[in-house]
């Protein structure tokens, strides 16, 4: 696909005048030796597109506690934060229950189809869900929401998608979406208010993608034809070309609509 990263091209992409990073990258104090982690948005795929990762699972119930009859798969590694992030949830006054975790390539092509509207679901091979790392969470209310992404970090869970991101990350923002990345990486974000692909752009050798060529299908790419960087509005949704990779937004999902601003800046959600 036309314009799609690798992990070898397209670092000058961290510097790209859509998304400033502040300079306080240089001061990120997550480590050289840090693990590698799937960097994924619109235009970067896994790095392996439709393989299952290779990482041992724990099958869970809606409460996150191990069943052999739990519907939700998760990475053996992220099990025992998970269950401490919802047990602090509970004593805090919160019920949180797992509403969706692994989704296989599969999986994640039958959701993508099956969603008619659009800016609702990430294509195939672009979804986090994919890593069996990424988590969404049933959240009872507002104040739920507002802990969550307080406290999440303290267990080593990054929100993917926070509201007001969606032109950097490339995805509507969804506050009930955790991927657990580590109390290190975890905490980084924390400190500087970041999201994943904010320490990604400051600190590519991070992050590891793949180029989509490898996706079995069609859906898995998406050209932006007459579509432009500035982007446009259809309806309460907001389309735009992210780095050669057609993005698609639905702002009616955050009770916002589609428009331009008043000083002539973009389209965006608002």
């Amino acid at each position: 696909m036309s314009g799609l990263v690798s992990t070898s091209v397209r670092v000058a992409a961290a510097a790209s005048a859509l998304f400033w990073v502040d300079a306080r990258a240089a001061d990120s104090g997550v480590g050289p030796d840090a693990p590698r982690l799937a960097w994924v948005n619109p235009a970067r795929c896994l790095v392996a597109c439709a393989a299952d990762p290779a990482v041992a699972f724990r099958r869970l119930d809606d409460r996150g506690q191990p069943s052999p009859r739990g519907k939700h798969r998760v990475a053996a590694t992220a099990v025992a934060p998970l269950g401490e992030l919802i047990a602090a949830a509970h004593a805090a006054g919160f019920n949180l229950k797992i509403s969706s975790a692994f989704r296989s390539y599969r999986d994640q092509a039958r959701m993508f189809r099956a969603i008619k509207e659009r800016g609702r679901a990430a294509r195939p091979g672009h979804s986090e869900h994919q890593l069996g790392t990424a988590i969404d969470l049933r959240l009872p209310s507002t104040k739920a929401i507002e802990w969550l992404a307080e406290h999440a970090f303290e267990h080593g869970f990054a929100l993917s998608y926070p509201p007001g991101k969606q032109r950097l990350t490339g995805y509507r923002p969804e506050p009930w979406h955790v991927r657990f990345v580590g109390q290190e990486v975890a905490a980084e974000l924390h400190a500087h208010e970041w999201t994943l692909e904010e320490l990604f752009r400051a600190r590519p050798e991070l992050g590891e993608s793949g180029a989509c060529g490898d996706c079995p299908a069609a859906a898995s790419r998406a050209r932006c034809g007459a579509v432009t960087d500035a982007g446009e509005c259809h309806g309460t949704v907001l389309s735009w070309c992210y780095e050669g990779a057609l993005a698609a937004v639905d702002c009616a999902v955050s009770d916002q609509t589609c428009a331009g601003g008043d000083d002539g800046s973009p389209p965006d959600c608002r």
